[in-house]
């Protein structure tokens, strides 16, 4: 038989020497020996543990499996919850959301009052973790610490003692509320550690409530997940960890993973890019300070993993054309972050005023996730910022896990192990004790204050506002080749202010501190420092206007970042 079918190759005839059953047998046979093999193989260097893990690697990747999985897995979770966390708070009927009107500092305080009750008193010497200090008179140093940089006590009053003399013009009664109620909630919780969220249950409810509030406010549904953080560095580190990890699970054939984003995006982008090796594919502004939509689009290739907007971006204070944007993440399949730390407690009010803002927020059906920093507009403590999500898919991205520890099991939802009880408390705390009506107030204030810089920086020969910016930010161009802006500013610091230099501009934010009467003082000294500038052209090459020049003749830029590198060596040095 053997001869025959050795014959009947050598003539050409595959199929009568090899039946189409003995060609199955064979292959049937080959691949159990490759099979039992590797099963072998793995057996002996991995041992049985390590077998029955690859085994169920495999299983996970039939279809429907991992889906599955992750169901069976939520289920346990929340039925061991129910077991061990009697403490877990009941979510009511409606979404947990910034109160219309603030609630008073009495509300607050009873409020706290309650929380401490089921907490573990640290002090008692009944927790084996967490928790170093001890309650003595260096533990209230330390309050008194916070309280001489965080309220200006070192000069005897806060900035809503500050407001009731007139040197700020929101309502010192929503200042002196706040101060007052973001102090007590901060002392309360100083020393509390939200590494272990089953040790300290009422900084966990405080979070996901914050969470929820803000989501609430960028009109999310009530799916909507998140992280407070120390920042709005790290929310925008998580939230592209986040997505890199997504890319790797869902297209592990990505092998060199980028963004897309315009050029006017946070520097943190690159920062986060730079740590998880990502590559930030930049898309420039036309003439109206706007990024190009269709050269956005051209820029998605098939390693686009994430796609990226600002509400509103720092450099000139206008909203990215985020519609738009979205539309590309809907029709590309691609998730949309919207950075929104900068606005995020602002553009919500400054909208509802009737302000004309571009939708921005969960509206659009494209964006994915935002993060908003509780510590600027929000006007909490630093740190103090929020990174939301559209639902727990996306989310589950985002935290780190590791099982093998012989100190136990390991997750943490953001970069920081430890994070600070105190931070949390008051943040819950200042959204509550705000509420949408003291928002508002400082929204419609600022706004004011705002639109009168601006006409009056409009109105000098020179001098320009970039674009048109949305919200209580904005930067200033030069006009005149006879007006080097960077002089302008090295002019207006000699007149006692601190001025926020840009490659090209010079930027403004206006804060609860700035005045009516300060934003004429502002005009004034920007049209002396002109008219200065314009008669004495030397200006132009002394001091930062002469660095900025110089930088801007560089074309390396690896050189101008080795000039920042030694700069922060050398101004962080003894």
């Amino acid at each position: 038989h053997a001869t025959k079918i050795f014959t009947d190759i050598s003539a050409g005839k595959m199929a009568e020497a090899l039946p189409l059953s003995f060609l199955y047998r064979f292959l049937r046979d080959a691949i159990f020996a490759l099979f039992l093999a590797v099963v072998v193989c793995v057996a002996v260097r991995e041992g049985g543990a390590g077998l029955l893990r690859r085994c169920i690697e495999v299983v996970k990747l039939l279809p429907g499996v991992e889906t599955l999985l992750l169901l069976v897995l939520r289920r346990e979770v929340r039925g061991y919850l129910k077991q061990i966390d009697q403490k877990r708070p009941t979510p009511g009927p409606g979404a947990v959301v910034i109160p219309e009107k603030g609630l008073s500092q009495e509300e607050l305080l009873e409020e706290l009052k309650q929380k401490k009750k089921v907490e573990v008193d640290p002090h008692t010497g009944k927790i084996f973790a967490y928790v170093y200090t001890s309650e003595d008179e260096r533990f209230h140093c330390l309050e008194k610490v916070f309280d001489m940089f965080e309220f200006d006590k070192e000069e005897g009053e806060s900035i809503a003692e500050k407001a009731v003399k007139g040197r700020a013009e929101i309502d010192p009664e929503i200042l002196a509320k706040k101060d007052a109620v973001v102090r007590m909630f901060y002392h309360a919780f100083m020393h509390e550690n939200a590494l272990n969220p089953m040790v300290f249950p009422s900084l966990r409810q405080f979070e996901t409530e914050i969470v929820a509030m803000v989501g609430s406010m960028l009109h999310g549904g009530r799916g909507i997940v998140g992280t407070l953080t120390s920042g709005g560095t790290e929310s925008i580190l998580m939230a592209v960890k986040t997505y890199r990890d997504r890319a790797r699970h869902l297209f592990p054939s990505i092998k060199d993973p980028e963004i897309v984003a315009p050029i006017t995006i946070h520097p943190a982008f690159e920062k986060a890019a730079g740590y998880f090796d990502i590559k930030i594919v930049h898309v420039a502004l036309g003439k109206d300070y706007k990024v190009n939509v269709d050269a956005y689009k051209k820029a998605i290739t098939p390693n686009t993993i994430l796609l990226l907007a600002s509400a509103p971006e720092y450099c000139y204070g206008m909203v990215d054309p985020i519609q738009q944007i979205s539309e590309l993440a809907v029709t590309r399949g691609l998730p949309l972050h919207v950075d929104a730390c900068f606005g995020g407690f602002m553009l919500p009010w400054v909208e509802k005023l009737g302000y004309d803002v571009p939708v921005f927020d969960f509206r659009l059906p494209g964006v994915t996730s935002m993060s908003a920093d509780v510590h600027k507009y929000g006007l909490g403590i630093k740190g103090s910022s929020v990174v939301v999500y559209r639902d727990a898919d996306i989310r589950r991205y985002q935290i780190f896990t590791y099982a093998e520890w012989p100190g136990g099991l390991y997750g943490s939802p953001s970069m920081a192990g430890t994070r600070p009880g105190g931070n949390i408390a008051s943040s819950w705390a200042v959204l509550k004790v705000m509420g949408e009506e003291g928002y508002m107030e400082v929204a419609r204030r600022l706004m004011e204050i705002t639109q009168s810089m601006k006409e009056g920086i409009g109105a000098i020969e020179g001098l320009c506002i970039c674009g048109s910016p949305h919200m209580t930010a904005f930067s200033i161009a030069s006009t005149d080749p006879k007006v080097d802006i960077f002089a302008v500013a090295d002019v207006m610091e000699t007149k006692g202010w601190k001025i926020e230099r840009q490659l090209e501009t010079l930027h403004c934010t206006i804060l609860p501190s700035h005045t009516a009467e300060s934003a004429s003082q502002l005009v004034a000294d920007l049209q002396a420092a002109v008219t200065a500038i314009k008669s004495d052209p030397s200006l132009a090459k002394k001091g930062s206007a002469g660095v900025y020049g110089m930088v801007a003749m560089i074309p390396d830029k690896a050189i101008v970042k080795d000039f920042v590198v030694e700069f922060f060596n050398e101004v962080y040095s003894l």
